[in-house]
């Protein structure tokens, strides 16, 4: 998001002439930005950020913090080789913490918002044989110094 002052000189600089990928090029911006800045000031709308619709959060930046600390003790303490844990692992700690129950999909918006990766884990395949793999990359390194492609 770009200030409001950015957002004048924009509206200044279309005004002036300028184009609008100029104008992005100047500011440091996405052209889209400057065209929707542009298009608001024409349309009396303002250049001043609406407050979005929807219902306000009931996590606050404290909860949100002492939810975050919980999380890590559990992480920490659940398995020290790999720090994870599962998201309905999760869900149960914000649960107990806020006192609300959240769907998985919103744990995972809330984890994101704190900070956290979701890394889903790779079975390997059952036919998986690891010398074969090893002599396949050991191979392909010493034919690495020859044209492996050849247009003909």
């Amino acid at each position: 998001m770009i200030s409001i002052n950015k957002r004048k000189i924009i509206v200044k600089l279309h005004l002036k002439g300028k184009k609008q990928q100029e104008i992005a090029d100047l500011i440091g911006c996405s052209q889209p930005t400057v065209n929707l800045w542009i298009h608001r000031s024409k349309s009396k709308v303002g250049l001043k950020t609406h407050p979005r619709c929807g219902r306000p959060t009931k996590l606050k930046e404290k909860i949100l913090k002492l939810v975050k600390e919980k999380i890590l003790k559990l992480i920490y303490s659940a398995n020290a080789e790999y720090n994870g844990v599962s998201t309905k692992q999760l869900k149960e700690v914000i649960r107990q913490e806020i006192g609300k129950s959240y769907s998985i999909r919103h744990v995972e918006r809330i984890m994101h918002k704190l900070g956290f990766s979701l890394i889903t884990p790779r079975s390997q395949h059952l036919c998986h044989d690891q010398k074969k793999v090893d002599t396949f990359r050991e191979e392909f390194k010493k034919n690495l110094k020859r044209n492996m492609w050849v247009m003909k």
